[in-house]
């Protein structure tokens, strides 16, 4: 009964698939479908190098402070969009005021003592001259006067320091850009040299990557470089490259190169991509990759006998914007079906579109 059960099912597909043949052949009125076709030719194609790398930016600044105190204002967060000139970290300046103030009395003082000693050399002057003082007398008020003159140089020198430290109680903003780290907070102590926060400037991207030892010599960085980013969907950027790090991993043996990018508002540093290094030209046959399609699990393209379509295996290498590489399975002068669909089949019969013959 089931061998029975099994034929009946045969014959109901087979039955199937006779009658969509006979109705696709009434629908084209029993003539092989149209495709377009192209003839297969070697061309032109660029030998690049493709290594790995990451978006950053060029204007990474660790901002620190140059005064000891504690933060009374950084209000700025992680993510904030600054400008150039926005204030970002407040000092508290009381300390700094306080050594203005002792450095500006100094200065008082100093200028007091040196009018004291120009007065004393000034009334010596006239005496010596009558022999009233004596010409040591003299020598020294001079000498003293002189003292006086080097002590108020520091003491104004001492006051313009003082005041250069309040200039730095207040942290600007070198660029513009976005704050991507926050090390302090409000009240915590600001020590010489510890960064406060990090800001990355949108203006200069680079992508940066890892060259082998062995194609470092075939870079050329007059040739422009193009850069794939995979979160955009392999979009391409044209790049230059801006210099090769000499010195490279005494493990890896890789030296760090940096692409300029152009401005996109796209680009955010940490970004993944590829770099494809152009070392020449060579040929290579290049196909559409609408032309490569799947069958059976394996990829290929079909190939015009007279007027049948014959799928052929292909082997296939890299993909440039929209064209395949066929390292294997053409030749040269072959025409392939630039097209294809899911109803074309190996041994298809089909008729070439006008524009191709």
């Amino acid at each position: 009964m089931g061998r029975f059960l099994r034929i009946a099912l045969i014959l109901a597909v087979i039955l199937m698939l006779v009658s969509t043949t006979v109705g696709m052949a009434e629908n084209t009125g029993g003539k092989p479908p149209v495709y377009a076709t192209l003839k297969v030719e070697a061309t032109s194609t660029p030998i690049t190098y493709t290594v790995a790398g990451s978006v950053i930016s060029d204007g990474r600044i660790e901002l620190s402070s140059r005064v000891v105190g504690f933060i009374q204002q950084l209000d700025v967060r992680e993510g904030q969009k600054v400008a150039r000139g926005d204030l970002l970290v407040r000092i508290d300046p009381t300390d700094i005021d306080q050594a203005i103030r002792q450095a500006r009395a100094g200065v008082q003082a100093s200028e007091e003592d040196l009018q004291d000693a120009e007065h004393e050399v000034e009334m010596y002057g006239t005496l010596v001259g009558t022999n009233s003082v004596s010409k040591e007398t003299f020598r020294k008020a001079k000498v003293r006067r002189d003292i006086a003159r080097v002590t108020l140089d520091k003491a104004q020198s001492a006051l313009a320091a003082a005041e250069a430290q309040k200039n730095y109680a207040s942290i600007t903003s070198p660029v513009d850009g976005v704050v991507v780290s926050v090390a302090r907070r409000t009240g915590e102590m600001a020590t010489t040299g510890a960064t406060l926060l990090t800001v990355e400037s949108r203006e200069v991207l680079l992508f940066k990557a890892y060259v082998s030892e062995s194609n470092l010599s075939a870079i050329d960085p007059e040739k422009p470089v193009s850069v794939r980013i995979d979160t955009l969907k392999d979009a391409a950027f044209r790049g230059r490259i801006r210099g090769i790090v000499p010195s490279g991993d005494d493990v890896t043996r890789r030296y760090e190169i940096n692409v300029v990018l152009p401005a996109d508002p796209r680009l955010v540093p940490g970004m993944f991509g590829r770099a494809d290094i152009v070392f020449g030209m060579r040929q290579a046959l290049m196909v559409p990759r609408a032309a490569i399609v799947t069958r059976g699990g394996l990829q290929g393209a079909f190939v015009l006998d007279g007027t049948v379509a014959r799928f052929r295996w292909l082997r296939t290498g890299r993909t440039i914007e929209d064209r395949v590489e066929v390292v294997a399975g053409l030749s040269d002068g072959e025409r392939i079906v630039s097209a294809a669909n899911d109803t074309l089949w190996d041994g298809s019969e089909i008729r070439v579109a006008e524009s191709a013959r």
